[in-house]
């Protein structure tokens, strides 16, 4: 794998308290990307990188608010080197003149990769990755296809991640094929505007998941590779939380993924009442809620913390 990706700027931004450095980097198909970085917080911690991927609709705040409060900055400041990227279009990584041409495949082919190379070339450690909802879908996807290389890699969290379950109306015939024609035709699936997550997102990425999810979908890329085939030779540790109050991303859905990868070490967690938890966990609540601060960030730093020593 090469480490050689180019770095078009870098400057450095405050969130609150917390200095963020990003830095936009250059994919193999010539796309800026932004990646946010902090720094470790903690002295001598050892400083083990921990990348956060954001699902659709979503970008940095997700995992950093403005003020500086987050996942990232609590892990940050127990000693992990935080990444944050933000997919072509998302964020700080510009949208361009083909924004609405640019597709899931082209994120998890080219985007994923260039952040895990880039990361390694900065820290040359073995990273620890966590993506939240398609963020998972789409690190999974690169694993599988073996465009993500899993000897850098410590240990994998998603987190109301899955394929197969939730928008129980694209399994109705037709209906998909209308919304991806209307989608196509605005050019951008309007996510801000009907409550869904700050960022719109590119009509050729939106319509390629309805494909994957409507009636007889099939999850395959470009090339006619089905993502399910690569599953079994997933092999890292991997951890998958799923919300009991999740409607858009159901936990039996989560499951059915979770059940695919063939990793000797792995655990699936339901993040509700019922399993000891303060609240019935939603989509986004799960990592974005005072709940969630009270007792997911200290279960994944946990987590985390358990594989720092794994070689």
């Amino acid at each position: 794998m090469g480490n050689d990706i180019p770095v078009a700027k870098t400057e450095t931004q405050t969130a609150g308290d917390v200095t963020i450095d990003v830095s936009w980097i250059v994919t193999e198909d010539n796309v800026d990307i932004a990646v946010s970085r902090i720094r470790p917080m903690k002295p001598d911690s050892g400083g083990i990188p921990v990348v956060l991927v954001h699902g659709t609709y979503s970008k940095r705040n997700f995992w950093v608010s403005p003020k500086g409060i987050g996942m990232a900055t609590y892990l940050a400041e127990a000693g992990f080197d935080v990444w944050i990227p933000e997919l072509r279009g998302h964020g700080l990584s510009p949208k361009g003149d083909r924004f609405s041409k640019i597709t899931a495949e082209e994120q998890i082919r080219y985007d994923l990769p260039a952040v895990q190379q880039y990361v390694h070339r900065i820290t040359g450690a073995r990273q620890s990755w966590v993506g939240h909802s398609f963020g998972g879908v789409y690190i999974l996807c690169a694993l599988s296809a073996k465009w993500l290389d899993q000897g850098i890699m410590r240990h994998l969290f998603t987190f109301g991640s899955q394929i197969s379950r939730g928008e129980s109306f694209l399994k109705i015939p037709g209906v998909a094929w209308v919304c991806s024609k209307i989608i196509e035709g605005i050019g951008y699936f309007p996510a801000p505007r009907l409550g869904l997550g700050p960022e719109i997102e590119a009509a050729a990425a939106t319509v390629e998941m309805i494909s994957w999810k409507k009636f007889l979908g099939k999850w395959t890329n470009s090339e006619g590779f089905c993502y399910w085939d690569g599953m079994e030779g997933i092999r890292i540790p991997f951890s998958a939380f799923a919300g009991a109050a999740d409607k858009s991303d159901p936990a039996e859905g989560c499951r059915i993924l979770y059940d695919s990868l063939g990793s000797p070490d792995k655990t699936f967690t339901i993040l509700g009442k019922k399993r000891g938890f303060l609240k019935d966990y939603d989509h986004t609540g799960m990592i974005v809620s005072k709940e969630a601060q009270e007792e997911i960030w200290p279960m994944v730093l946990g987590l985390l913390e358990s594989h720092m020593n794994t070689s």
